[in-house]
């Protein structure tokens, strides 16, 4: 099965694998497992609603998303998901110099490639991967736009607060705009005092891009934000109206309340930990080398050539778990990479059973 984009490709697997739905642990898509759920009850409240439209203008949705997040409610534009906010972001810079920091998101690449710019990506070295941005910053500077994501993905690299609003007040830096990818910045430990949504207003030239996906594990929902202070009307000039369903208005209604947010929290430190125990079970695998990063994933690296993420791929696919071969991402060895999201520990440990089986008999055998 070719994974060009996503994962999380669940019909794609069931063709592949011969086996149902249910019967897959996907390991490829990047949600919150310990997130609030929804209520059989709250879905039964809700869904007389899809017989009505949505707000068209986001007005409430915007107020509520500023008022969670704690940022100017001038400064929101709810969207259905992080994918609307980048291919609108997109939209303001034909004409540009647009860098997009490899290897990352397939969409950052998708949306800049459908307004007439000069798009080049910039692929880091892996010895580059999680340092300061402000060690490969230079490599920036020909470029009016940059894009990237932190924590970036696949690599889980991060990227501090305190370098980026460095890096934004150099002089070279002024009449540069920067496009922030911060799907997974709730996944970062103390991300509330990390999150480039606390100096938006300062630096007009920053657009800021959230997804609500991951971190309350709603991805059907299609709910994200753009949070910008200079482009801001244009943006909202640009977007269509009803990009909003009224399902995910209700949710929001609902769970982007004070009363959730503890819950959210602890959800956050069950995955940190249970992070932590994983990255433990992996890490002792032979063959495999782990990239520990910030986000709620993991990337392998097969540093043992009897070891092939697409073979890999397929050894486990069978066995019902569905893993992300890492191939698609610009500057990624082909055949190295391998990128799991961080599961129940339940799921994580069958992973571990399954990976340490595979890679101690292909190694045992030909040693």
């Amino acid at each position: 099965m070719s994974q060009a984009f996503h994962g999380g490709r669940l019909v794609d697997a069931e063709r592949e694998f011969g086996l149902s739905r249910d019967q897959f642990i996907d390991f490829s898509s990047n949600l919150n497992v310990f997130a609030p759920s929804v209520s059989a009850d709250e879905w039964e409240r809700w869904v007389s609603h899809i017989c009505h439209y949505p707000e068209a203008d986001l007005e409430k949705l915007r107020h509520r998303l500023a008022e969670f997040y704690q940022i100017s409610s001038d400064c929101v534009l709810p969207t259905s998901g992080a994918s609307e906010a980048l291919y609108l972001a997109a939209r303001l810079y034909a004409g540009r110099k647009v860098a997009i920091v490899e290897p990352g998101f397939s969409d950052y690449s998708r949306s800049f490639d459908t307004v007439n710019c000069e798009c080049a990506h910039v692929i880091l070295p892996q010895t580059l991967w999680f340092e300061p941005i402000e060690k490969w910053a230079h490599m920036l500077e020909p470029f009016d736009v940059v894009v990237l994501g932190n924590p970036n993905n696949p690599t889980g690299s991060f990227q501090q607060l305190a370098g980026f609003t460095r890096l934004f007040e150099k002089r070279w830096q002024r009449s540069k705009s920067w496009v922030i990818d911060e799907a997974f910045q709730e996944f970062v430990e103390h991300a509330q005092n990390e999150t480039l949504l606390s100096v938006i207003e300062k630096f007009p030239s920053l657009i800021v891009v959230r997804s609500l996906t991951k971190s309350w594990c709603i991805p059907g929902l299609r709910l994200g934000f753009l949070a910008a202070a200079g482009p801001m009307a244009r943006l909202q000039r640009m977007q269509p109206p009803w990009s909003v369903n009224s399902l995910a208005e209700k949710w929001s209604n609902v769970f982007l309340v004070d009363e959730r947010r503890a819950e959210l929290s602890r959800s956050f430190e069950s995955l940190r930990s249970e992070k932590r125990r994983f990255a433990k079970q992996l890490s002792a695998i032979p063959g495999i080398r782990l990239h520990c990063g910030a986000a709620n994933f993991l990337l392998l690296e097969l540093v043992n050539e009897l070891l092939q993420a697409g073979t890999l791929y397929k050894e486990l696919g069978h066995r019902g778990l569905l893993v992300r071969v890492c191939d698609s991402f610009r500057g990624m060895a082909r055949g190295r990479f391998v990128r799991v999201a961080v599961r129940t520990a339940i799921d994580n440990d069958r992973l571990v059973r399954e990976l340490s089986v595979l890679s101690e008999g292909k190694i045992r055998r030909v040693a």
